[in-house]
């Protein structure tokens, strides 16, 4: 179908949708076509081809059914639970920020323990060569 069927559209009652922008990054409008090949079927248009005024970009796409149903009944309520939801999720992963860079600061220390008690065994084992070292001369030169 091509844009001039929809051209007999309503031009009042459009419901802008942001979430769904058209090639000119502006909201889209669900309108209802009152062509005769499709009476009643909804369609989504830029919001530019609303004003004689703005150069328009011929964005349009028809509507499933199901998919205007489903954004028709989402209610306030819901967007309200949604966004606790999310304010939540930001909460837990900002919790889960923090406990990952304290396990961080607690690797790095105890990285620096390790390495103080690798140093002073690499010390010991110099230690026990020398003295190793010193016993066998002692034992060899006596004799």
């Amino acid at each position: 179908m091509t844009s001039s069927a929809s051209s007999a559209s309503s031009k009042h009652n459009a419901e802008l949708q942001a979430d769904h922008p058209c090639k000119c990054d502006m909201s889209s409008c669900v309108k209802i076509s009152r062509t005769p090949e499709n009476p009643g079927k909804k369609f989504r248009v830029c919001q530019n081809s609303l004003s004689a005024r703005t150069p328009k970009c011929n964005f349009w796409e028809w509507l499933e059914e199901d998919e205007y149903e489903v954004e028709k009944n989402c209610d306030l309520g819901q967007i309200y639970n949604l966004t606790l939801k999310l304010g939540n999720l930001e909460n837990k992963i900002s919790i889960c920020r923090k406990k990952l860079e304290e396990e961080k600061n607690y690797d790095l220390v105890f990285r620096q323990e390790l390495d103080k008690v690798k140093w002073e065994f690499f010390t010991h084992k110099v230690a026990l060569f020398m003295l190793f070292f010193l016993y066998v001369k002692d034992v060899v030169f006596k004799v």
